[in-house]
């Protein structure tokens, strides 16, 4: 995912209470980690509890401050508070904290969840919550679920909507947003993807008017960070000015690329090669920058193109070489595109959803492997 600057962030650590379910899926082996808590029981008894106060309040980015207030027909026995994200994942995940509290039935429990701890929420991303109360006779009452927005409240956001994604900007003239919304979307017309994401997971762009404020929007984040992209929760932030627009446009079109390709694969088996995520975005950005075509063009004369196989499994970690990684994927993925069309592309990408190696997959549809690929990619570009 890592486009030049753009460092993809995990985001929040939380406790997977469906374990069972991601060692099926996934195969996962080892003992569950110690932090991991046992699911808790459904009791068959309601205990009688009276909230008078459940709130929220959030100071963006650093805290979320969870408080409870109520009573308790009988002495209290534990209070749990449960919480999470709609950050995207293949099997339910959900946090549990036992917060700090007074035995008795008068109720007061509060905890403070902070980011420093766990990692950065983005701004947009929704979280929820609920409280999980437990009297001496083994009774349990459960808080109806909850939603907040974690907001960037430093700023007075305004919105400008488009067909694939919502950008959300401050302190900018609406004609350059407006410019940016339509270059990306241009941009994003080269990719034939048949996509149908939910109108909750519609990507959000957060533009920020310097990188600056961006990264005060973000714990961790270093002094030379262009743009961050939490692919987890479809969000962005990127730093736009009237100078830097069409590096903008074409980073935007190569990051929600990246988002579409994973709602196309997304499911316990949709791995793909290096070079075909890759390429589709780079695809999105429009024509081969200059830079790439010259690193591509010396590769090819000076017999240094980097195998597909390779190509596969990541990228080098050494600059030039991953320069023509980036450089071999577009060009891998305008042949495939522009000799077999984008219907046979599509069908990769469902093989690769339903569970298949990479060789499986390209004979299926194209039929020919990884090698087969390679051989007849090197004759379309002259190489030996």
């Amino acid at each position: 995912m890592g486009w030049k600057t753009l460092k993809l962030r995990h985001g929040l650590v939380l406790v997977v209470i469906a374990l069972s379910i991601c060692l099926a899926l996934l195969g996962c082996a080892g003992p569950a980690s110690p932090l991991t808590p046992a699911p808790v029981p459904e009791s068959t008894l309601t205990a009688e509890v009276t909230v008078t106060s459940n709130r929220v309040i959030a100071d963006f980015p650093d805290t979320i401050a969870f408080t409870l207030e109520g009573t308790s027909a009988l002495p209290v026995a534990t209070i749990n508070l449960e919480y999470g994200t709609d950050k995207r994942s293949i099997v339910s995940e959900v946090s549990r904290v036992e917060p700090e509290y007074a035995p008795g039935v008068k109720i007061r429990a509060s905890w403070i969840w902070e980011m420093k701890k766990t990692g950065s929420l983005p701004p947009g991303a929704k979280v929820w919550w609920r409280w999980r109360i437990t009297d001496k006779a083994d009774q349990t009452y459960v808080t109806p679920r909850q939603t907040i927005v974690f907001e960037d409240t430093r700023y007075q956001w305004q919105v400008e909507v488009a067909p694939d994604l919502d950008v959300y900007w401050h302190s900018l003239g609406a004609s350059l947003v407006k410019e940016l919304t339509e270059g990306v979307e241009s941009r994003l017309s080269r990719v034939k993807l048949v996509v149908n994401i939910p109108e909750e997971r519609k990507p959000k762009v957060f533009v920020y008017p310097s990188a600056e404020e961006l990264r005060g929007a973000v714990l961790f984040t270093q002094e030379w960070t262009g743009a961050l992209a939490f692919l987890e929760y479809n969000i962005i932030l990127i730093p736009v000015r009237s100078d830097n627009l069409d590096w903008a446009k074409r980073t935007l079109a190569h990051e929600i690329t990246h988002l579409l390709v994973r709602e196309a694969t997304f499911g316990p088996f949709g791995d793909i090669p290096t070079w075909l995520n890759e390429g589709l975005a780079q695809y999105a950005e429009g024509e081969m920058e200059e830079y790439h075509r010259q690193v591509l063009d010396n590769a090819i004369k000076e017999t240094k193109l980097i195998s597909v196989r390779s190509l596969g499994s990541g990228f080098p970690a050494d600059p030039d070489q991953a320069s023509l990684a980036y450089a071999q994927s577009m060009s891998l993925v305008s042949y495939l595109v522009e000799t077999y069309g984008w219907a046979d592309m599509r069908e990769l990408l469902d093989v690769f959803k339903e569970g298949s190696t990479y060789d499986n997959a390209l004979q299926k549809v194209y039929s020919f492997d990884t090698g087969g690929l390679e051989e007849q990619w090197r004759a379309h570009i002259g190489a030996s």
